[in-house]
Formats: structure tokens, C-alpha cells, sequence
């Protein structure tokens, strides 16, 4: 029988009419859902069904798993929080600045736009993507 779909061995497993184990994945004489007989035959009985089966309780325990954010995504959203601040920061500043110095309100709020656009960085989702591939090839080598 291929369990791989359940248990990710690559190796079939054999399967006879003798109790081994009371752990399921274990005994010798379960042959579960998703799972491939790949020589031989045989007759079952069919013991559990929907959520009471092995792949039943796998599909509910990933479901029941909350989606918190990965650490990735945190620093990514930390770093995207300094850039906003640094740039409504410098927007203002300018936005200030430039009405001190006499131009009127429609340039200084051209300024406050430019300046808030031209500090976003155009290249981060292709930056990051960069990183996480190149990070990913160096711990596949290891």
C-alpha cells in the first residue's frame, strides 16, 4: 500500500490480516483513505468515515489552526510602518517648508504628494522576492 500521500513515505507498506500496533499509522492491518494499493488485492471492512478517519482529523486540526502572521511578514510590515512615517514626515516638512517660502497652496501640496510617492520604494515586493528565493536555494543546499 502507498501511504505516501498520508505519511510522505516513498517506500509502499505491507499490509496483512494481523493486529501489530495499536497506534493506526502503525498496525499492519489498516489500509486508510487517499491511500493507493499499488500489488496485491484484498477485502475490507470500513470502520471509520468523515471526520472520524485519519484524514478526517488531519483536515480538522488544519482547519483549526489560527493564521498568525510569520515573522516575515512582520518585519515586513514593520519596515513598510518606518518608510510611511519617514515619508509623511518629509512630505509635511517640505509641505511647510514651501509655504514659508512663499509658494502657493496648490505647489506645496504637489511637494506633499512627491515627495510622500517618491519615498515609497518602487522595487520592494521585487526586492523581497529576490531574498526569500536566494535565502531558499542556500538552505536547500544545506
Amino acid at each position: 500500500v502507498d501511504n505516501s500521500s498520508l505519511t510522505g513515505e516513498s517506500e509502499p507498506q505491507t499490509r496483512s490480516p494481523e493486529f501489530t500496533n495499536e497506534n493506526p499509522l502503525e498496525t499492519r492491518n489498516i489500509v486508510f483513505f487517499s491511500t493507493n494499493c499499488v500489488e496485491g488485492t484484498a477485502r475490507g471492512v470500513v470502520i471509520n468515515t468523515g471526520d472520524r478517519t485519519v484524514m478526517g482529523r488531519i483536515a480538522t486540526l488544519a482547519s483549526s489552526l489560527e493564521g498568525g502572521k510569520t515573522p516575515i511578514a512582520v518585519e515586513i510590515e514593520h519596515f513598510i510602518h518606518i518608510i510611511t512615517g519617514v515619508a509623511v514626515f518629509l512630505g509635511v516638512s517640505f509641505f511647510i517648508l514651501s509655504l514659508i517660502l512663499g509658494y502657493g497652496w496648490l505647489e506645496a501640496v504637489i511637494f506633499l504628494i512627491g515627495i510622500i510617492v517618491a519615498n515609497v520604494p518602487e522595487g520592494l515586493l521585487a526586492t523581497v522576492t529576490v531574498c526569500l528565493t536566494l535565502t531558499a536555494k542556500h538552505m536547500a543546499k544545506k
